[in-house]
């Protein structure tokens, strides 16, 4: 079925779109989670659902990992369930609601060399649409400036893309990021080229494209933001003109930004110098992280980080002599 301008038909209908209406009075602008209930409607009709009864078995058998689905997929899948279900209970009906989650494994992520975020940029840079049509272009404009915004703040992929121009103070050079991950709101400072690129970048928009958005990163259709797979569909087209892509083992992503972004700015501190321990729960808040471990997290196992760990290291000798060799 085409969820693509979807109605929700099920029992359970009703109840969704109030859901859905709470949430984003709330604030949360829930776009991917109405995406998975549009699919839950779609699967309780199709398993002939009569009653609004959000039973275990039904909930079991939704979050049932399918074949070549990743587990944070699933992951992702069950928990808009799980809310859904507290939102029932709350409105005093019945409703199983899961606890156990697939929990994917960690894995190292890619960290962009300098000559690899160059090469990047440059692919992003020289990027033409294909066809010639002013909206595409405007999207090509759009680029250039949402993966410097991703890569230059270590912002999330849905921090960047959610952006209202009521969030920028271009005086200031500050993004205010709301409902993020966890929900804690945070300042973020930008430094003072990228501030001016974003001046630049509004006037663009306004001038030459005529786009009166109240998002930063509007979509073709204007009162829609960008969405997360167009985001990664263009990563994944940039990253692959680079010369580095036929190379590399695991490809990056969009979030790999992010992470790079940190372990660079780490990098700094300790070439010069500068306690970890001191800044790391400064950079803690700046990335929305829960605490300064789940920061370090991003560090600890990049390679790039012994290189430096040992030029830093004064004490490692003492406590582990060398071997003498014996005569």
């Amino acid at each position: 079925m085409n969820i693509s301008g979807y109605q929700f038909q099920s029992c359970f209908a009703p109840y969704i779109e109030m859901f859905l209406q709470e949430k984003r009075a709330a604030g949360f602008i829930y776009e991917s989670e109405e995406w998975k209930l549009k699919h839950f409607d779609v699967f309780c009709i199709e398993e002939s659902v009569k009653e609004p009864h959000l039973s275990r078995d039904l909930v079991k058998k939704w979050g049932t990992l399918r074949d070549g689905e990743a587990l944070v997929t699933c992951s992702a899948r069950t928990s808009v369930i799980r809310q859904f279900a507290l939102f029932l209970v709350s409105l005093g009906l019945e409703a199983y609601i899961p606890s156990n989650f697939y929990k994917a494994e960690k894995t190292v992520v890619h960290i962009l060399s300098d000559a690899e975020i160059k090469a990047f940029f440059e692919a992003v840079d020289s990027y033409a649409p294909a066809v010639s049509i002013i909206g595409f272009y405007r999207l090509a404009t759009e680029y250039k400036v949402l993966f410097r915004l991703i890569y230059c703040c270590g912002l999330r992929i849905s921090e960047a893309r959610k952006l209202h121009w009521m969030d920028m103070d271009l005086r200031q050079g500050t993004i205010r990021i709301l409902h993020s991950k966890g929900h804690k709101d945070r300042l973020i400072y930008m430094p003072e080229d990228l501030t001016e690129l974003l001046r630049t970048y509004e006037k663009v928009l306004y001038d030459k494209y005529h786009c009166l958005s109240d998002w930063v990163f509007p979509a073709r259709e204007t009162e829609r933001c960008l969405s997360n797979c167009t985001i990664d569909k263009k990563f994944r087209e940039f990253w692959a003109l680079t010369p580095y892509a036929k190379y590399c083992d695991k490809a990056p992503t969009v979030h790999c930004l992010r992470h790079t972004f940190v372990v660079k700015r780490m990098n700094l501190w300790m070439e010069e110098g500068i306690p970890l321990k001191e800044m790391l729960p400064f950079l803690s808040r700046y990335l929305g992280h829960q605490s300064p471990d789940e920061t370090f997290y991003y560090y600890h196992q990049v390679a790039e980080a012994f290189r430096i760990i040992r030029a830093k290291d004064r004490t490692g000798k003492l406590v582990i002599p060398e071997v003498n060799t014996y005569e």
